[in-house]
């Protein structure tokens, strides 16, 4: 098989397609392992990394072979991953185990053992979250340990001198820093052990040291230094708290700056000091409070609400808050949005500016009470939904759990900041696009996609609640308040407060030991999908941090590889063979395998025809390629053919005189000849009639996540004018079908992806059916009134009827660029 060849990068591209499925349904695996569906251990693990390591390599290995060995960095990209997964098993702390001092710009989720939970929280999380997170540095385990050991005190010491002066530099002086001494290292919790303040270097470095050497024999530890931030308010946020008597909740605690605690543990309610207020949130958008309790405070307390409510005793106000109501709620939605990030609860500790700015000072994982309920208790009673209640049900558990809130509509091209937090989001298809807006969802569905797709993947990442495939799912009303159960691939009307109870005490109960510590950390390596558009500038191999970067990076290059195929380039695969039918114009058609029927070569009189001896001709009916034969039904419709003679005016021949001349110096091999490239599932078909030129390219598979179909369409005969208005007529109807279609001058591009195999197909055969309408259609647009009344003569032609009349007019003039899509 000739490298380069069709038939080669065809099979080719079936392999990554083949491998990525696996590799996808690995990390599913791994993900139902991490939410406690079944019990696992060591092997498992090990396993799991080579299964994944492996697959990935062979992607990387298959996209270079399609791509003459373009993207060889992808390997580096793939050992530099399998690097660190080993690194983790083997419970080590990373490449960059030998720093003792790491600035929170150098600092990822992979260095968590080595620098401990809090650093890792603000350096990622406050960006990640879009929160102004403090600068800093991490005085790392091996600092730590340094710092007490003779040999290499001094140097150890001398660096976190060097890390403040840093520090004060960037933020253009000094600072009061505050210090958090954080358990680290491979099984460590990520609990604050300790916190201390400095006013100079010395003082930070005196701080340090003295806390390293009292606790040297206390397990691995790490110390965070950044600037103190200070507000109006402050407090701290508990993403999940349990109260019997409560749906379930977060808890916010808020107080004045410089209010003392008495106690220990920053989550704990009877700890504060008595100027604190307490918020029990719910944990579903809008995220009311469920209950309050306001501490009385002084008259000249300066309070976010403006004037205070009620007069009490003394000098003392009750009633008024510390937090408006939308400030509360900003909260709870940033909480759950670290909580995520974290894949377990957390108590954040927080900061509100005079202009109503939250700011990130601190994070550690949430000791959550366990309060005695019934786990297996869900009646209407206890707040679960009826039969009566029941909207949808059906489709693939994406991701487990209940998430409840607004209905919000999705598509690709909706901006991640117009959706709510905590919307329960609904897309047509679960496309990669819509990667950037799972972490603001409170769950998602889509009637297109499997459990096995690169969205689906995401969703998990994000502990997102996910049913893909669910029919009727886009008919739910926008801002429709609703409960998704992914346990049962049901939806429910309003808020159902049993079931997102049940998933809450389910959560908070999934496993703290070693393993699931270990798999944690090795998802973070694995899962996140950090390039998610191909048009982006990081793009590119050397900016793929994970095995999911590596495989979508490689499924979406060799896309691009499979469209640019050129039809001429067929050696080795046999001579092209006549379409034996009424069509528009002559087609030949190449097998590539499995594309037409076996044992129905019925040889005719040899004769010329671009160049080829033909081994036979074919009837619709022998061809056995999905995405060809449903193009070509539709092509074949007689009911959108136009039969009449095109009208040519003077200026259209003056204007096609100079592409006569280009056509007549193209090669002979080209010129004219309309080339269809057959696969079981696939099809390439490039058509060029006269002065225009098209291709469709197309996989139809059984997989949602693995078919598309794309569309270009260039040239034609008459004036500049009447070409761009076919091609605006072209762009317009491909938007009405469902595409995202650009157009700049007579160039138009459309693509569909994620789609059924019945709608892949109609799809086709719609195109078929343009394909045959619009010949020749150029020279008849002699103004936009002409668009509009051709444009719905193929509607009603192609049976769409409902389409007619939806603002398809014509785009005429300068061939400037256009774009647009649905």
């Amino acid at each position: 098989m000739e490298p380069g060849g069709v038939r080669f990068l065809f099979r080719t591209f079936k392999r990554i397609l083949g491998l990525n499925t696996l590799a996808l349904e690995r990390m599913a695996q791994m993900d139902r392992a991490l939410g406690g569906e079944y019990v696992f251990d060591k092997s498992f693990l090990e396993s799991s990394v080579r299964d994944i390591c492996r697959l990935t390599h062979l992607v990387a290995y298959h996209l270079n072979g399609m791509a003459d060995e373009a993207h060889v960095a992808l390997y580096d990209a793939s050992l530099a991953v399998k690097d660190a997964l080993e690194d983790i098993l083997a419970g080590g702390m990373g490449s960059l185990s030998g720093r003792r001092v790491l600035p929170f710009s150098e600092i990822g989720w992979e260095l968590e053992p080595l620098v401990g939970l809090a650093n890792v929280g603000l350096a990622v999380l406050g960006r990640k979250m879009g929160l102004p997170a403090p600068d800093g540095f991490a005085v790392t385990v091996t600092g730590m340990r340094e710092l007490v050991q003779s040999q290499e005190a001094e140097e150890a010491r001398a660096e976190v001198l060097h890390a403040v002066a840093e520090l004060f530099a960037r933020l253009g002086g000094s600072r009061r820093l505050e210090i958090s001494f954080v358990s680290a290292g491979p099984e460590g919790a990520g609990k604050i052990l300790a916190e201390a303040g400095a006013e100079t270097a010395e003082d930070a470095l005196r701080a340090i040291a003295r806390f390293a050497k009292e606790h040297a024999a206390a397990g691995p530890l790490a110390a965070c230094v950044r600037p103190r931030l200070t507000g109006v308010v402050q407090g701290t946020l508990q993403t999940l708290a349990h109260d019997p008597s409560l749906p379930p909740a977060m808890l916010a605690v808020a107080e004045p700056p410089g209010a003392v605690r008495d106690s220990a543990s920053a989550g704990d309610a009877q700890g504060r000091d008595a100027l604190a207020d307490r918020y029990w949130l719910s944990r579903t958008a809008p995220h009311i409070p469920l209950r309050t309790r306001l501490a009385e405070k002084q008259l000249a307390a300066p309070l976010p609400g403006g004037a205070p409510l009620d007069l009490s005793r003394g000098r003392m106000l009750r009633g008024s808050a510390w937090l408006l109501p939308e400030q509360a709620a900003l909260l709870a939605r940033l909480g759950l949005a670290a909580e995520r990030a974290l894949d377990s609860p957390c108590l954040l500790s927080w900061a509100l500016t005079a202009e109503g700015d939250f700011l990130l000072t601190g994070l550690e994982p949430a000791e959550t009470a366990y309060p005695d309920w019934a786990e297996d208790m869900c009646d209407v009673e206890s707040g679960c939904p009826g039969e009566e209640d029941l909207l949808l049900r059906g489709g693939q558990i994406a991701c487990s759990g209940v998430g409840a809130g607004a209905v919000a509509l999705l598509d690709d091209d909706t901006l991640p900041d117009s959706v709510p937090l905590g919307s329960v989001g609904v897309a047509r298809a679960a496309t990669p696009a819509l990667s950037r807006i799972v972490p603001r969802l409170g769950a998602l569905l889509t009637e297109v996609g499997t459990a096995a797709s690169h969205l689906a993947t995401v969703a998990r990442e994000n502990r997102v609640p996910a049913v893909f495939g669910l029919k009727g799912a886009v008919g739910l009303a926008s801002g429709t308040m609703v409960t998704v159960d992914a346990e049962q691939a049901a939806v429910y009307r309003g808020v159902a407060e049993g079931l997102l109870r049940q998933a809450a005490m389910q959560r908070a109960r999934e496993g703290a030991e070693p393993e699931f510590l270990v798999l944690r950390r090795l998802l973070r390596h694995i899962r996140p999908l950090n390039l998610v558009d191909p048009a982006a500038d990081n793009f590119h191999p050397e900016e793929c941090r994970t095995c999911h970067d590596i495989i979508h990076f490689a499924h979406e290059r060799a896309v691009e590889l499979l469209v640019s195929i050129d039809p001429t380039r067929r050696g080795g695969l046999g001579a092209p063979r006549r379409l034996r039918e009424d069509s528009p114009f002559e087609l030949r058609i190449v097998d590539v395998g499995g594309g037409l029927a076996e044992g129905d070569d019925r040889p005719e009189s040899a004769h010329q025809a671009g160049g080829g001896n033909q081994a036979g001709d074919v009837a619709l009916a022998d061809i056995t390629s999905l995405p060809l034969r449903a193009f070509l039904e539709g092509l074949l419709l007689r009911e959108v053919r136009r039969e009449a003679p095109a009208r040519l005016a003077l200026g259209d021949i003056l204007s096609g005189m100079g592409r006569t001349g280009q056509a007549l110096s193209a090669p002979a091999g080209g010129a004219g000849l309309n080339l269809a490239l057959a696969g079981s599932d696939y099809a390439n078909i490039t058509l060029r009639l006269g002065y225009h030129f098209s291709v469709v390219d197309a996989v139809v598979s059984d997989k949602p996540e693995q078919t598309f179909v794309y569309f270009r369409f260039a040239g034609g005969f008459a004036s500049d004018d009447r070409r761009a208005r076919r091609a605006g007529l072209i762009l317009r109807v491909l938007e009405r079908l469902g595409f995202r279609a650009s157009r700049k001058g007579d160039l138009v591009v459309g693509k569909r992806k994620m789609l059924e195999t019945a709608e892949a197909l109609e799809t086709l055969r719609l195109l078929g059916a343009l394909s045959a309408y619009t010949r020749q259609l150029d020279v008849e647009l002699a103004s936009d009134a002409d668009v509009e009344r051709f444009a719905s003569g193929f509607l009603e032609a192609a049976g769409l009827t409902s389409l007619v009349g939806s603002g398809l007019t014509g785009q005429s003039g300068s061939g400037e660029e256009e774009e647009g899509g649905v």
